[in-house]
């Protein structure tokens, strides 16, 4: 026998047969995967057969005099570009050939196609022509130096995948293959044979046989390769010839689901048996799940577009991405802060604004509020008092059991019954609040500027007491290349003392300019770009600070004798207290404190009163609903989870903490929490993202969140997909900007990298 890896013999697959000695045997081993692979061909039929239906009907060309009579046409070069770029971006990602590739091959290509995609602008000045140009640019850049950087370092196989697409996009339009078979076989078989290619994974070998090599490989009966090579010529064969097989061109779903069921088959048979090197296996096996998921997969892409060009033009036009209509004038008013937007007047795009803004904070208010509640509540479900650690496991069972629905409607019900009507509204402390069942008011600060310059003062404060308990790293590292080191230690040439100082006054200047571009991006219809500038400075800043303590350059030795400790605490009272003042001092009646005005128009007319507008600082019940609600179930959930992390610890560290005569709260700050965070971390992120997600359900308490405004306005303009896809869009943007703050305050928790 000649080499055999993958390519299945009479022997081995008799040997890899279950044995039949029982009932149950024969049903586990026999009878359930026939009824797999049974629903497997009916499954593969299915889908195949509605996909080739979609593409014959959209690459059918029906232009008698240049009018196109095919509602349902998309030019074969976007077909191809959609279709085939879907498929290859599969083929790349299970080749995962990617982390062997190098810098300079991604930037040169970058480079050379934005500078292709400059030179075709011509004389084209319009933002949005230069947008789209430098777009393009750069995706063609990008492909570019992929192609280059896999040819490069060897990895012919992802090349060849990228050249076939190429040649495709090229070749498709002057061919004139026909719609009824031809074209659905090319875009489906490729799919397939690209899914039976990665699992043979010898693409490479193929491509580097000679016509000499022919008999040497007939000789040594090397059928793996022989089948690669036999598959590619045969599906070129059939994409040019497949009219003269009838029995192929009238059926081709179901020659293809014949094709995927044998392939699954066989190479399921040789992955379960596990004979392969452990990443060969993995690789197998990703290739394996794509050529079960490939029907569906298929099936999904046709079918939006061929909705979004179906020749019912109202389904065509309730799928087409397009948003257009979001420049139009909004018709329902909904709740907003810190700037209001009027219906017919503002566009939908700024009320979609509002509402991020009203989800955002709200989530933010209620990720603090439920982490100080839940670490609290965790800790006491441990103590030794009976009565406060059974409260605590009440209120942990109460409400982690409780629908958040229901609890949002509780939560708003109760809150109608219990504050005063709107014609009995009351005020405590003099006239400082002001509450309703129409919102509450409270004394605010009349400018915040004073407040602002008080915090500057105390952050320069806490980087002057760094800057003085710092001491001489043990081993200094410089960065080895110069412009890498510029862009990620600016400060490097500053020494020891100074670099790290740098550091963190380059985030305080960085945070001022982050509020000075961000409050007219909250609070006017505009600002959108110096608020991005204003976020990537911050986390630039953040980032230089970020490597320098990952490079042992901010090691600090803290004094923490009883003359220190009394030294450093009157020095932050003094400061806390000067800040204050600052904040509460200099308006024009000599505090910057603004109270709400209450005002009334007729004292004997019930309800007749109002709060002047710009006083005060008000809080509307649903808003506080909401916190509310969400504080109270999330918090439930982090108990346990700081619960579960606190007794996961070792009892010896305990018992040290207690050794060295640390009291109880010494001994959870400094012992007990820092540990568990390692495994609190990863489960609060989660929960973090749960509380943005479960923002959602604002509807329940009538808040203006992001779900409630897209909502209303797929009733009101009936564009639903477009509309879902921002919904969509803007829950995974705020997921994964969450997701990658706790990740990054993971890795600085974590002392044990994995």
């Amino acid at each position: 026998m000649g080499r055999f890896d993958g390519i299945l013999d009479v022997s081995r697959v008799r040997d890899a047969l279950p044995r039949a000695n029982s009932p149950r045997a024969v049903a586990t081993g026999y009878l359930a995967p026939l009824l797999f692979f049974y629903v497997f061909w009916k499954y593969c039929n299915k889908f195949l057969g509605e996909s080739t239906s979609y593409l014959e009907a959209m690459s059918r060309d029906i232009s008698p005099g240049g009018v196109q009579l095919n509602a349902s046409y998309i030019p074969i070069e976007t077909l191809t570009l959609t279709v085939g770029g879907v498929i290859l971006i599969c083929f790349l990602l299970i080749q995962n050939e990617f982390r062997q590739l190098g810098s300079t091959e991604l930037l040169g290509g970058m480079a050379i196609g934005l500078a292709i995609g400059l030179f075709l602008l011509l004389d084209s000045y319009s933002v949005l022509a230069i947008i789209k140009a430098v777009a393009s640019g750069l995706v063609l850049g990008l492909g570019l130096g992929l192609l280059a950087g896999f040819l490069l370092r060897g990895y012919y196989t992802s090349a060849f995948g990228m050249i076939v697409l190429t040649i495709s996009y090229l070749w498709l339009p002057v061919a004139d293959l026909t719609a009824s078979s031809q074209i659905p076989f090319f875009f489906v078989g490729g799919a397939v044979l690209s899914g039976f290619l990665l699992l043979q994974n010898n693409l490479h070998e193929v491509l580097s046989i000679r016509p000499s090599s022919i008999g040497h490989i007939v000789r040594d009966r090397d059928w793996k390769i022989g089948l690669s090579l036999v598959s590619l010529l045969v599906f070129v064969y059939l994409t040019f010839s497949i009219s003269l097989i009838p029995a192929i061109s009238k059926d081709i779903p179901g020659f293809l689901s014949l094709v995927l069921l044998l392939t699954v088959f066989g190479w399921s048979l040789v992955i379960f048996r596990e004979g392969a090197k452990p990443a060969i296996q993995a690789h197998r096996t990703a290739a394996l799940t794509y050529m079960l998921l490939l029907p569906m997969i298929f099936y999904f892409l046709l079918r939006v577009m061929y909705l979004q060009h179906n020749p019912d033009l109202s389904t065509q036009d309730r799928w087409m991405i397009k948003f257009d209509f979001m420049v139009n004038g909004n018709t329902f008013r909904i709740n907003s802060w810190p700037f209001e937007v009027e219906p017919t007047l503002d566009a939908r795009w700024l009320f979609l604004k509002a509402a991020i803004i009203n989800s955002i904070r709200v989530t933010l208010l209620s990720i603090v509020f439920c982490t100080i509640l839940g670490i609290i509540v965790g800790v006491t479900r441990l103590s030794t008092n009976k009565l406060a650690s059974s409260m605590a496991t009440v209120y942990v069972e109460v409400f982690r059991n409780l629908p958040l629905a229901v609890l949002l409607f509780l939560i708003a019900t109760q809150m109608g019954h219990t504050l005063p009507l709107f014609t009995d509204e009351e005020n405590i402390l003099g006239g400082a609040v002001y509450y309703s069942n129409q919102g509450i008011w409270f004394v605010t600060l009349a400018s915040y500027r004073m407040l602002l310059v008080g915090l500057v003062l105390l952050a320069l404060l806490r980087t002057f007491f760094r800057y003085s308990a710092r001491v001489e790293p043990r081993r200094p590292t410089t960065p080895d290349n110069l412009i890498v080191g510029i862009i990620r230690r600016p400060f490097h040439s500053f020494g020891w003392r100074l670099e790290p100082m740098l550091a963190e006054l380059f985030i305080i200047a960085s945070a001022l300019v982050f509020l000075y571009y961000l409050v007219p991006f909250t609070s006017t219809a505009g600002g959108a770009q110096g608020a991005v500038g204003g976020t990537l400075l911050l986390l630039y800043a953040l980032i230089v600070n970020t490597n320098v303590d990952d490079d042992g350059m901010n090691e600090l030795e803290i004094d923490d004798s009883d003359e220190a400790l009394r030294k450093r605490f009157t020095i932050w009272v003094v400061s806390f207290a000067i800040v204050a003042g600052l904040a509460l001092s200099g308006g024009t009646s000599g505090w910057n404190l603004s109270m709400p005005e209450y005002t009334k128009a007729n004292l004997a007319i019930p309800g007749s009163w109002d709060i002047t507008p710009g006083t005060g600082f008000e809080i509307t019940p649903m808003f506080l609903a909401l916190i509310l609600g969400l504080t109270l179930f999330t918090a439930s959930t982090v108990a346990e989870i700081v619960r579960g992390s606190i007794q996961s610890l070792p009892k010896g560290q305990v018992e040290a903490a207690v050794s060295l005569g640390l009291n109880p709260y010494q001994r959870l700050r400094l012992v007990i929490l820092p540990q568990a965070l390692r495994s609190m971390v990863p489960l609060m992120n989660n929960q973090f993202m749960n509380v943005w997600k479960n923002s959602s359900l604002a509807i329940v308490v009538a808040y203006s969140d992001i779900f409630y405004v897209i909502q209303v306005m797929m009733n009101n303009v009936g564009k639903l997909i477009p509309l879902f896809i921002l919904l969509l869009i803007t829950y995974q943007a705020g997921s994964l900007m969450i997701s990658a703050v706790m990740n990054w305050y993971n890795a600085r928790v974590t002392s044990v990298k994995i």
